[in-house]
Parts: structure tokens; C-alpha cells; sequence
């Protein structure tokens, strides 16, 4: 009841948009066995706008190409399907900024960030594949950028509490509005049906341990993510300075050792590639 209740205020609050027609085509083309790798490609090559970011990120640094690719195809057989699937869930995110200002620009910097050390931390922890802990990172705030999007004079000015070290972003959006982006994001993943996975990424980055009536399977990239934020936050990226917070490299098996040598990797790798998958 008390959740009805809850969701009923944040929609008339808040605008839960629909996924974009495009991507919700080639979410279903991906799904279904029976559709052709060429119908694929036709289908994507008709948003110029996702075409264009779809070859940035494959030839991005993170994937390491020694040679260009230049095409639809040569990308989704880089990237692959399930891959594929999660980037058009990025880009849609990118999308649903209705304006693009200095804020915004941040917000996206972050779960840049945020996706660049998941993977990182995927890739020395074995927990997670790299590529699968990029995209849930990239689309763990998507709550926030809703709640951006609907209340554009309202939100950035919780940010500037959480500079005056007023709480967590999480504690201040309660505070002010009576729910957070992790009740947003939530939402979100249901009404754009996403995989499980995804959804209990963008519920549960901020919640440690992991709930015993979830699924435990996704303990370990909820984690990650967790882990991974915490990281960015402590390094002040997306932010207007680094905030004065615990990292709880522990809860990975991570020495003091192990986990100073990554901060130190991953902010060489976030300045390398940042360039190719901000714009």
C-alpha cells in the first residue's frame, strides 16, 4: 500500500518518459532469434545520432581495436549483442537530457566514470565481465536524470547542499522531495522493461549489504557499482570537488595495496578515454 502510495506522488511529480521508439526496436530485434543481422543494421543506420556513438565507443580505447571500425556491422560483431543491448540503454539515457548545460554535462561524467571503474574493478576482481559492468555503470543514475529532466530548477540545487556537506545526495532528494533516484530508477527499469540485472544495479547502488529477498546472483555488480561510485565521488568526478567520504574497497577482497594502485589506474584510464565516450 505504502509503495502505491509513494508511486503515485513521485508521478505527478516527476515524468517517467517512454524508452525511444529506435530503442525499443533494436532491444526487440536483439531478442528475437529469428531477426537477421542485416534488418539490425537497417534499423539502427536510420538514427544517424545513435550511429554516430555506437562506432565512437567501439573505437574507443576501451576496446582496444588496432584497426578502425568504420561501420554498423563491424561494430556489433565487435561489441556483440548483449553488449549492444545495454549501449542502446546508454544512449537513450544521453537522450533524455533535455538540455545540456554545464549540470547535465556533469551528471553524464559521473556514470561515465562510474562505468569506466566498474569495469576496471570487474577486470581485477573477476566478478563481473568488463563490458557488462561499463553499461551497468553508465546507467546507474538514470534516476537522477529524470528527476533532473522533470524538476530542472529544483534538482541541481540539492547538489549544491551536498557541497556544503549536508548529507548524501541520496538523504538530501528524501529530504526535499520525499524520494531519490533509486526509487526513480526503479521505475524506470520497470516501465522500460529492463533485464533484471540492470534494474537491481540502478535500485541497489546504494545499499550494502545486499537485500536477502533479492536475487543474490547480482550481489556481486551491485557491488561493484557501489564501490565504483563511491571511487568517483572520492575523486570529485562529475562533482564540482571530491567529497570527503569512505571507500569500501574491503567488501571486494581488496588490499589497501591493490586498491590504491587501481584509484591510480583508473584515473589515468578516465582521462585516456573520457574524450572518445563524453561527447
Amino acid at each position: 500500500m505504502e509503495e502505491n502510495i509513494i508511486e503515485n506522488i513521485i508521478l505527478k511529480t516527476v515524468d517517467i518518459p517512454t524508452l525511444p521508439p529506435i530503442a525499443m526496436k533494436v532491444m526487440s530485434l536483439i531478442q528475437d532469434d529469428f531477426a537477421s543481422l542485416s534488418t539490425l543494421e537497417d534499423t539502427i543506420s536510420r538514427d544517424q545520432g545513435f550511429v554516430t556513438r555506437l562506432l565512437r565507443i567501439a573505437n574507443s580505447p576501451f576496446y582496444g581495436q588496432d584497426r578502425k571500425i568504420e561501420d554498423i556491422k563491424q561494430a556489433i560483431m565487435l561489441i556483440g549483442f548483449e553488449t549492444l543491448k545495454s549501449l542502446i540503454l546508454a544512449t537513450a539515457l544521453r537522450d533524455l537530457h533535455r538540455k545540456f548545460g554545464a549540470f547535465e554535462q556533469k551528471l553524464w561524467e559521473h556514470s561515465l566514470g562510474v562505468g569506466l571503474c566498474s569495469s576496471l574493478l570487474a577486470m581485477i576482481t573477476q566478478l563481473a565481465k568488463p563490458a557488462e559492468a561499463l553499461v551497468c555503470g553508465l546507467i546507474h543514475d538514470v534516476g537522477k536524470t529524470i528527476m533532473n529532466n522533470s524538476m530542472p530548477e529544483l534538482y541541481p540545487k540539492v547538489y549544491e547542499k551536498l557541497y556544503e556537506g549536508n548529507g548524501t545526495i541520496k538523504d538530501l532528494e528524501d529530504e526535499n522531495f520525499g524520494f531519490n533516484h533509486t526509487i526513480i530508477g526503479s521505475l524506470i527499469s520497470k516501465k522500460w522493461k529492463l533485464p533484471e540485472k540492470l534494474e537491481m544495479v540502478i535500485t541497489y547502488h546504494h545499499t550494502y549489504p545486499f537485500p536477502e529477498y533479492e536475487d543474490f546472483a547480482y550481489a556481486d555488480i551491485v557491488n561493484l557499482v557501489r564501490v565504483a561510485d563511491q571511487i568517483c565521488n572520492s575523486l570529485g568526478i562529475g562533482l564540482k570537488h571530491p567529497l570527503n567520504i569512505t571507500v569500501d574497497y574491503q567488501s571486494l577482497d581488496l588490499s589497501e595495496e591493490a586498491f590504491t594502485e587501481l584509484v591510480g589506474l583508473f584515473k589515468l584510464q578516465f582521462e585516456k578515454q573520457k574524450d572518445s565516450l563524453l561527447s
